[in-house]
């Protein structure tokens, strides 16, 4: 496992985004009133204000270990619902919307579990806690959408305390370690 540059990695995704298609805007969305006032509450950052704050708190030094594990959670609940949201909608643009952000949130757990790992942050029962709490804030705001995505409250759980274990269980593997030059166990003319 090498170190990856997120700088470099979200650089490359907007170059990327300035020379693929918008989504068919003009199409029209069908979309179950319940989960569109959803939606509108559950929606993270646009990236280049997220990119903008990540690059000043990351010039600042490491962020504290509330912030890094509070986004954690953030975006791994954000994942579950976002996911609901591609895979339960029939509209094409929301169905394309719901994965553009799917993506950039799946970009953005990588980059909080490689600083985890970098400064060393474990997750504690208090960051479970905390966890479970907001997973069930998220059931209580947006259970009916979830239900109309096909998602039973239940599902929506398991999956997203499984991938906020999984992200942690990443966190915790020591990166390998990089060959460096090749170091002689007796210096050259001795025997």
């Amino acid at each position: 496992m090498t170190a990856v540059d997120w700088n470099a990695v979200f650089e490359a995704e907007a170059r990327r985004r300035k020379v693929r298609p918008q989504p068919a805007w003009g199409s029209g969305v069908r979309l179950d009133p319940v989960v569109a006032r959803s939606v509108r509450r559950f929606h993270p950052l646009p990236d280049e204000d997220r990119r903008l704050v990540d690059r000043l708190l990351a010039t600042a030094g490491p962020p504290g270990k509330s912030d890094v594990m509070s986004q954690l959670i953030s975006d791994v609940l954000a994942l579950g619902y976002y996911r609901a949201l591609r895979d339960g909608t029939r509209d094409p643009l929301t169905t394309e919307v719901a994965a553009r952000v799917l993506a950039g949130l799946e970009r953005r757990l990588g980059q909080h579990v490689d600083r985890l790992r970098r400064w060393k942050i474990a997750a504690t029962a208090r960051w479970r806690a905390r966890a479970i709490l907001e997973t069930g804030g998220v059931i209580v705001g947006h259970g009916r959408a979830l239900r109309r995505l096909g998602v039973p409250w239940l599902a929506f759980v398991t999956d997203a305390w499984a991938r906020f274990e999984r992200a942690l269980a990443e966190a915790r593997k020591e990166p390998p370690l990089r060959p460096g030059p090749r170091v002689r166990a007796r210096p050259r003319g001795l025997v």
